[in-house]
């Protein structure tokens, strides 16, 4: 609830009082976007800043987490960027595994467990809570079914794995893709289960994911494919799940109603499983905003403005910000509000929070959300629109296809290199790659491509250059360029 005017006012002078010096920030969330706000607030001000993070760990890195399961990193250790003693020396107050109860907007206070905070300048950078694909009566997993949502998530299954056989994994996102490939590594046996047909559904289209498929079986990970699972209340006894058809949503629903009961797992079928991860995606962390009037979007996240603002009442409030997974952006292609759950763009919206509360005026625009991400001997990433995202935005588009060599034909440890462009009326929208190297760089040009909104025209202009160990002459960039050009003097014809 906000208080009326008045009663601000009174909090103003206060802070006025008190000295520049003296304000007080509170960040609720201990992520890639609040560890870094404070962090940037710090370097430029001598406000008292306070972190309320409900993890166990400073600041980390989340997507180094598959590779430590992987082994290709030595432990979890190596993933904390800034220990705890970092923020001591530097006067931030880090209070770990402490939960937010409420935020007050009148009285300008947050409540945890242990007190009050009052603030001057509150951020909300909680991010956003595992998707777990279930209902239960306990309303809590299973022993032996895995989140992964945090280091101490991480280190928990790895020490469960010391004595897993087989292992499920459930979700056909980034994270599963990469946990999928680290296990099947180290030769524990992998079940990787998607709801949906193809993996990576939001991201790829359909013939590109069916490329980073093929490459997860030639490890020996089975795929299983538009399936829902269920998981039993003792699942640590009966070491199995079942699987269900996403098409028998009936059903479905009333046996995830009964925490998958006997009953209905006699009709699915079973799968002997150790342990089950799941990485089955995440939604924006927005009920202590909502409870606190902050406004929520059509995409599911908090709405700020360009200056990470949050909406409360129809107005925008100027000393609370939001940023990170539980704040919506908007979409550079379409203009609309969507989510992005990317650490780069947290680390981005943390430095334009930082200058705003210190008095440096910033803002955050539209987003094309370039991504990669690796798994085994693999690279894939894109950026802008897949063709199923255009088809939902009324958008038709004409895609060029190229699959080529990351290096010369005769040059040793040449690999495959996939890459699928998509136009809107000879405007670069979107881009998909795969192959055993060179995903990232091409990402970030095409990146760069999109924001400039380069034609297809152009592209074929486009130079690169070349050395045998490192590319082809003729980069296969260009024969996606020119395929797409090809269809589109077709269909004018």
């Amino acid at each position: 609830m906000i208080n009326t005017a008045g009663e601000k006012r009174s909090i103003r002078t206060e802070t006025e009082t008190r000295g520049k010096d003296m304000i007080r920030v509170i960040i609720i969330g201990g992520g890639a976007c609040g560890m870094a706000a404070a962090t940037k607030i710090r370097r430029q001000s001598n406000f008292e800043i306070t972190v309320l993070s409900r993890d166990s760990h400073t600041a980390y890195s989340h997507c180094g987490i598959p590779f430590v399961f992987s082994r290709e990193i030595e432990n979890f250790e190596k993933l904390v960027v800034k220990p705890p003693d970092f923020f001591r020396k530097n006067r931030i107050n880090v209070q770990l595994n402490t939960e937010v109860r409420e935020i007050d907007l009148g009285t300008q206070t947050v409540q945890t467990g242990d007190g009050t905070y009052p603030f001057d300048k509150l951020v909300i950078a909680i991010g956003s809570l595992p998707f777990v694909p279930r209902k239960s009566r306990a309303n809590v997993l299973p022993y032996g079914v895995h989140p992964l949502r945090s280091l101490a998530d991480g280190i928990r299954f790895e020490k469960a794995l010391e004595k897993a056989g087989k292992v499920c994994i459930v979700g056909g996102g980034t994270i599963g893709i990469e946990c999928a490939a680290a296990l099947a590594e180290r030769g524990i046996s992998t079940i990787l289960v998607s709801r949906s047909i193809n993996l990576l559904s939001r991201q790829f289209d359909p013939d590109m994911a069916t490329l980073v498929r093929e490459y997860l079986e030639t490890l020996g990970v089975e795929m299983l494919s538009g399936r829902t699972v269920i998981f039993p209340e003792e699942f640590w006894k009966k070491k199995a799940v079942y699987l269900g058809d996403t098409a028998d949503k009936e059903n479905e629903e009333g046996e995830r109603e009964q925490g998958g009961r006997e009953e209905g797992e006699s009709r699915k079928k079973k799968i002997p499983s150790d342990l089950v991860l799941l990485a089955s995606g995440a939604k924006p962390e927005i009920n202590l905003a909502r409870a606190a009037g902050i406004d929520v979007g059509e995409a599911g996240g908090i709405i700020v403005n360009e200056q990470l603002q949050v909406r409360a009442g129809g107005k925008f409030l100027p000393g609370v910000y939001a940023g990170g997974e539980c704040a919506e952006v908007t979409d550079f292609i379409t203009g609309k509000p969507r989510l992005s759950q990317l650490g780069t763009t947290a680390r981005r919206m943390a430095d334009v929070i930082g200058d705003n509360i210190t008095g440096t005026e910033a803002s955050f625009g539209p987003l094309a959300d370039p991504w990669v991400a690796v798994t085994g001997g693999m690279q894939f990433g894109g950026v802008g629109l897949s063709s199923k995202q255009a088809e939902e935005q009324g958008i038709k588009v004409v895609t060029g296809f190229s699959r080529g060599r990351t290096r010369a034909s005769y040059y040793p440890g040449r690999k495959n290199l996939y890459i699928k462009l998509l136009f809107r009326q000879e405007q670069l929208i979107g881009a998909q790659l795969v192959g055993g190297e060179g995903v990232k760089e091409r990402v970030d040009a095409l990146a760069l491509a999109i924001r400039k909104k380069t034609t297809v025209r152009e592209l074929l202009d486009l130079e690169t250059c070349y050395a045998p160990p490192v590319s082809m002459l003729m980069d296969p960039l260009h024969q996606a360029v020119k395929a797409a050009f090809k269809k589109m003097q077709e269909n004018e014809a």
